[in-house]
Formats: structure tokens, C-alpha cells, sequence
């Protein structure tokens, strides 16, 4: 007989009552919800009638909050919430498509052990849950402080602390939080340290700006908080009076915000800083710049020499001077660096000259300029906040060198996502125990001794610290909407969290150091030491419910915080080096994180693979785009495919024509090239990782080649596109306006 579950306990004050009559928390004191048939719901739902639960997206690392509608036990429906500060109710494809993550049919059915790493006899092996944990807390206690953790940047704040907790109490280092992008995020925090004096994620009021200087950054696309972001160039181009913000974009390749900008120009890759120099060096000059904006652009560009970033970054003089009189003469001005910056050779330097012109335009910590994150109230819960790449470099010489005996990775696939140059493989090699916590058989997970598949975020609790917050410090609330296991019946996943905590008791050595008893023990007890919030409430039963039933923490007002803007000297830049011989590799590779799929995670559900790419309308498939002119030069058009080479490796793929790509670069979006991740990614496209060297700060400054192979494919695009660049005038493409 199925077992009731009883929520009144839930329910005790007439406060928390009143709350759940708008949002249902989900806490449940009994932890998890039992199997049940339909004709048996829980407590707090009617058949037929449904029931919406507030939780986090965690289909990136933004933090978004979400509704989930729920009825007869089945989630249907996520929508953004409406009450969260950071997307107000809206959401993005991705986060639409988590849905899928609880329902995919390839999800790892329980745990998995294999003897030979990389045999491909992951699923032959089956384990109880009880023999798997023991199996865990054995390894744990063998390798003591040569253990390591490598997390994703998406990963909960609560599951961050444990995993934190048991490397402390081993004497190991503390986890690595890196997934291939995240770079740009470290890079953008260090820089603020740098330019403001405070090491703190920057964000950009573009809402109540006037002109947005924009550097390779798709704000719009994927980078930081694209859905806020939408939210924030909607009020841009509709303000009060009638008024409409002007975008200008600086890039390789047209990107989805390049497209929406007034004026776009093609730069070549890793010149955003000297163009950035250069436009303040030529504010000096200009009519209609005030007087105290025109003595902060001589001091920080100083004798610049403007020809020299012409020159560098192929870019007419007209775009810089229209750039500098239209940014100096603003009200409100804001210029944003991408993070595709920390992927040149100069990137940081490149993003400080790029934050410098905030502080030309006296605009960094003003309405409509440049935002620092507000701080949390103390003590507050962990941020997954990023670890730079060197710290990656040292944790893969420390597995070459056997300094690691045990290897615990989470929510990040590493064997598809990084580069083949970086040498994981040779790495893991040498590694004597690796453990997954994958809900899907991945590459990484092929490669693992030992998987134990956590629930996926819709069945799952935890927490989100956001970052980038827009100057309002906001903890999101994750709670499971469904039973765990109900989506997917054979599948017998468990918390992680509960994992560690189990696994850590049974472990001598870690036995006094996780002494909760449920992982949800754990984040209440973090949580309920936040002062109420902006839903109020006292006690910590009644915060906890709140937290929950509006979908996390925010206070009621919040001022930005400060941002010391003190003028000074860029730093010297000087025009990048590309990888690669110009005569052998002509042209200048761009790789970049596909808007739907991201670099892969994305690929194993088929909303995403199905919808078209908001630039090509391509979908399933791979393409390497290439612009009309070099189309023509190397006689191919759409379908045709091509092999790209790099110093680094190759791969194949169709061309699409792209003409709004400077003609000599060539574009390749990320996703795609799976070997071993579900019916829905497997075999499909190519993998452009293994275009790219060892380290971040090279990969948008490779050189290819590209040939023809003598095959074509038919492309899966949402276009007619016969005969839609012949002829196309590629010398309008500098100066273009594109977008709106």
C-alpha cells in the first residue's frame, strides 16, 4: 500500500497558509515524496487541478527564477516567475526545454560501476544504491588529501559547501569550478578588482542608457544573464518620451545582439581592447563631449596611436569616430567587454581598457551605467563563483603526476567539452578512482569508475547565489516540483547532496564533519540565517516557507553599491598573434557557445536540437560559416562540406554563407560532435573543440584552412536560401547598420 504523505506540518502558521495559496513551497518534512499513483496525489493537489511550485533554472549558471505547473503529479509547464528581480517572469528556450531533462529517456537508471574505465560496459554493471554509497566512502577514506572535485559553474551554492566540507576535512584542495566559457566570468571579476578596487561581477543598466558600446559581448545570446538582458534592451529601445537607445557592436562575426545593433563592424579577433583606446584617444577631439569626460579619456589614452588600432583591427576610421562622438556625447553612455575577450592573448588587458571607458563616461556605479554585485547579508550562503583556468592547469598536473588518487566530477562534462590539446584523457589515466555524478551517460562518464546519478534540478533542492544581480543581492530557491523518480519510473537517482552526507558518515575520517542529517537540513540551516526578506516573516520555519513558496531571497530595497571610478592609464596593448602560419592557415578561426545547445549540454534534448538557430535557422546539424566572398574564392556554397584544420586538429562540416563574417575568418558554433550522450546527440555534427590549444587565452586567435572534400549535404534550415548572396555588396558590411 502506497505510503500517505502528510504536509499539514507545513502548513502551521496562518502566515505560511495565506503564501500557499499563491505559490505551493515544497517542503515536506518526511524529505521526499513517495511513489504514488495518480488516483492518490499529494496533499496539496486535486486531480485535474494544477499546482504551480517556484524553483531556479539551472540549464545555465544565470539563476533564473521559474514557475512549474504541475498536474497529477507531472510537471508540464516552466514559465519564468514573476516575482524574481532577476528575469521578472520571463525565460529563455533553454530554461523552457528542462522539461525535457526530467523526462529524457537515456537518464542513467541507477548507479554504475566498471572495472575498465573507458570499456564501454558502463550499464553492465549495476549497483544498489547502499553497495554503490559504501563503495564511495571506501575510496573517500583511501585517498584521504589526495582527493580532488571538479564542478560545473551551474552547480548549487549548498552542493559547492559540501563538497567543500569533505576537501577540507581530507586536507585536499578546495573543488575547481570551471567549465570551458567560465573564463570570461573569473576574467570580468578580476578586472573589476582592478579598474574599481573591488572584485565583484560587473553588470550593465543598459535599460536606462542612452548608447551601448558593445565588444564582442552577446548579452543578448548566451553570455552572463541573456534573459535579463532581453529585458533590459527591450526598456533600451522604448524609453520614456519617445526615446531610443543607440547600439553600436564591435566583433568578428555577427553575433544575436551584433544583429540588433545600429552599427556593426567587423574587427578582427583579440582587438577590442586597442579599439577601445582608440575611441577615448578620439573623444579628445570631438565636438560635444564635456570637458570633464575629454580630460579622462587624455589620461587614460595618452598618446595612443589610432593608426595603430586601424591597422590591427581592419577597421575604417569613419566607425571610430562615429563611435567616439555618438559614447562621448551620451547622457548616459555604457560599454561592455565580452567575455570571448579572456580568450585572446591580451584579455585582460583588453577588458580594463574596455571598463576604463565606464569610468571616461562617469557612468560606473550610475543609473543606465556599469553595476559591481551587491553583497549578501553576513553570513551568507556560498556563490559558486568561478576558479580561474590556472587552477584547472594545476589540477591536470596534479592528476599526470599522481598526485591525485580520487577524482570527483559534477555537473560538467570535461571529456567533451574541453579541448583534445588539453591532454584530460592522458590525465584521468592516471587517476585511480574517478566518480560521476551525471543524470545522463556522458563522455566523462565513460571514463568514470563509478557514476551515481543525481536528480535533475526539477526534483532536486538547493539554491543559486545569482551573479550578475543588477545591484539587488538575490539567493534563488530550488525545490523537486515532482516526486524524484516519478518522472521516469525505473529511474532510481538520489540527491548528491544526500550522497555525500551518507557517504561522508560512513568515512572515518569525514565522519565529524557533515554532521547534518538530509542535504535539506543543510540548506535550511544556511537559509534561515538570511534576515527576512523582501516576503518577510520571522522564525526560521516561516523564512524557510518563504523562501520557498516566492522562490527565494531578495530584500525589499536594495541600493547599488559603490563603485570607486578613479581615472588612470590603460594599459599598454599591443595587436595580437595568431596561432598558425598565415601562409598554411589563412583564416581566423571563431568559435563560439551555440545560443541553444551551449557547448553541449544542451545537444541530449530535442526541443533544442529541433529549434532553428536564431542566425542560420539551422538545426541538428553542425555548419562552418563562411562569408560570401570566400565562399566564392574557395568555389563552395550552402551544404558543401569542408575541412577545417587548425594546428590543433580537424574536423568536417557543411558550409553555410554567412555574410555578415569578416572574409577572413570562419565561424564554427559549439554543441554538436557528441560520441556518447543519448539518442538525440550521438553521431550528430562535429565536436569544433578539437580546433583549439591547451589554454583559453588562444582560443579565439587560431588559424585554419579550409578545403573542400567533394561532398554535400542537404542543411535542416528554417530559410530559402538559393541566390540569396549572389551578388551581395560585402564592401557595405563595415559600416552597416544591421539590427534594431
Amino acid at each position: 500500500m502506497p505510503r500517505k504523505i502528510s504536509r499539514r506540518t507545513f502548513f502551521k502558521t496562518g502566515a505560511a497558509v495565506a503564501a500557499a495559496s499563491v505559490l505551493a513551497g515544497c517542503e515536506q518534512y518526511t524529505r521526499y515524496v513517495t511513489i504514488e499513483p495518480y488516483v492518490v496525489p499529494p496533499e496539496e493537489q486535486l486531480t485535474g487541478i494544477p499546482t504551480y511550485y517556484a524553483s531556479t533554472c539551472r540549464m545555465c549558471p544565470a539563476g533564473c527564477g521559474i514557475i512549474v505547473r504541475v498536474m497529477n503529479g507531472r510537471a508540464l509547464k516552466i514559465e519564468g516567475n514573476p516575482e524574481h528581480p532577476l528575469n521578472r517572469g520571463k525565460l529563455c528556450a533553454r530554461g523552457q526545454a528542462g522539461l525535457q531533462l526530467l523526462y529524457n529517456p537515456d537518464r542513467v537508471r541507477g548507479p554504475l560501476a566498471q572495472a575498465k574505465r573507458g570499456s564501454g560496459a558502463l550499464g553492465a554493471n549495476p549497483l544498489p544504491w547502499d553497495q554503490a554509497i559504501d563503495e564511495l566512502a571506501r575510496q573517500l577514506q583511501a585517498a584521504g588529501n589526495k582527493l580532488a572535485i571538479w564542478v560545473g559553474p551551474a552547480t548549487s551554492g549548498h552542493l559547492l559547501d559540501l563538497f567543500g566540507r569533505i576537501a577540507k576535512a581530507a586536507g585536499a584542495p578546495a573543488p575547481v569550478v570551471y567549465a570551458p566559457g567560465s573564463e570570461g566570468q573569473q576574467m570580468l571579476i578580476s578586472t573589476s578588482q582592478r579598474v574599481f578596487g573591488r572584485s565583484a561581477m560587473p553588470a550593465y543598466e543598459i535599460s536606462r542608457a542612452d548608447v551601448v558600446l558593445s565588444f564582442s559581448a552577446d548579452i543578448l545570446g548566451t553570455e552572463q544573464s541573456p534573459t535579463r538582458y532581453g529585458i533590459e534592451y527591450g526598456n533600451f529601445r522604448t524609453q520614456a518620451k519617445g526615446l531610443r537607445g543607440h547600439l553600436i557592436q564591435f566583433e568578428t562575426r555577427q553575433s544575436i545582439t551584433g544583429s540588433k545593433a545600429d552599427n556593426w563592424y567587423p574587427i578582427r579577433p583579440g582587438t577590442d581592447g586597442l579599439v577601445a583606446l582608440a575611441i577615448a584617444r578620439l573623444m579628445v577631439d570631438q565636438p560635444g563631449v564635456p570637458a570633464d569626460r575629454v580630460g579622462r579619456a587624455r589620461t587614460m589614452a595618452g598618446s595612443f596611436n589610432v593608426d595603430d588600432a586601424i591597422k590591427a583591427a581592419d577597421v575604417p576610421m569613419e566607425a571610430l569616430v562615429n563611435a567616439a562622438q555618438v559614447f562621448g556625447a551620451a547622457q548616459h553612455p555604457v560599454a561592455i567587454p565580452g567575455a570571448a575577450l579572456a580568450q585572446t592573448p591580451n584579455g585582460a588587458d583588453a577588458m580594463a581598457a574596455v571598463q576604463m571607458l565606464n569610468v571616461v563616461a562617469g557612468t560606473a556605479g550610475q543609473p543606465g551605467g556599469l553595476l559591481l554585485d551587491a553583497d549578501l547579508p553576513s553570513p551568507a550562503p556560498v556563490r559558486t563563483a568561478v576558479s580561474p583556468f590556472a587552477d584547472v592547469q594545476n589540477l591536470l598536473n596534479n592528476l599526470r603526476g599522481g598526485g591525485v588518487q580520487m577524482l570527483m566530477i559534477y555537473g560538467f562534462n570535461p571529456a567533451h567539452e574541453l579541448p583534445a590539446s588539453l591532454g584530460l584523457a592522458d590525465a584521468l589515466n592516471k587517476v585511480a578512482f574517478v566518480v560521476s555524478f551525471g543524470s545522463l551517460e556522458d563522455e566523462t562518464a565513460l571514463q568514470a569508475n563509478l557514476v551515481l546519478p543525481d536528480r535533475t534540478y526539477l526534483e532536486s533542492w538547493g539554491y543559486s547565489v545569482v551573479s550578475p544581480n543588477f545591484g539587488t543581492p538575490i539567493v534563488s530557491s530550488q525545490q523537486p516540483v515532482v516526486s524524484a523518480t516519478v518522472a521516469i519510473p525505473a529511474v532510481d537517482a538520489r540527491a548528491t547532496g544526500d550522497v555525500l552526507l551518507t557517504a561522508a558518515k560512513r568515512a572515518p575520517a569525514l565522519a565529524g564533519a557533515l554532521t547534518w542529517n538530509d542535504e535539506v537540513a543543510f540548506i535550511k540551516d544556511t537559509i534561515t540565517q538570511l534576515p527576512a526578506g523582501a516576503a518577510g516573516g520571522s522564525g526560521a520555519d516561516l523564512l524557510w516557507s518563504r523562501f520557498q513558496q516566492h522562490g527565494g531571497w531578495w530584500p525589499a530595497s536594495a541600493a547599488p553599491a559603490a563603485v570607486n571610478a578613479t581615472t588612470g592609464a590603460a594599459p599598454t596593448l599591443n595587436a595580437p598573434q595568431y596561432q598558425g602560419s598565415a601562409t598554411e592557415f589563412p583564416y581566423l578561426l571563431q568559435v563560439y557557445e551555440s545560443t541553444l545547445l551551449g557547448r553541449g549540454e544542451g545537444a541530449n534534448l530535442p526541443w533544442l536540437q529541433g529549434s532553428p538557430d536564431p542566425m542560420t535557422t539551422i538545426a541538428w546539424q553542425s555548419w562552418v560559416e563562411i562569408n560570401p566572398e570566400t565562399a566564392q574564392k574557395l568555389g563552395v556554397s550552402y551544404g558543401d562540406v569542408v575541412r577545417v584544420t587548425s594546428p590543433n586538429g580537424s574536423i568536417e562540416a557543411p558550409v553555410y554563407v554567412y555574410p555578415v563574417i569578416r572574409p577572413d575568418a570562419i565561424g564554427l558554433p559549439l554543441g554538436q560532435g557528441h560520441a556518447h550522450f543519448g539518442r538525440y546527440a550521438d553521431n550528430r555534427g562535429a565536436n569544433a573543440t578539437a580546433l583549439l590549444g591547451p589554454t583559453p587565452d588562444n582560443w579565439a586567435t587560431v588559424r585554419v584552412k579550409v578545403e573542400r572534400t567533394g561532398q554535400r549535404v542537404n542543411q535542416s534550415k528554417f530559410e530559402w536560401t538559393e541566390g540569396v548572396n549572389q551578388g551581395f555588396p560585402t564592401d557595405v558590411i563595415p559600416g552597416s547598420a544591421i539590427g534594431g
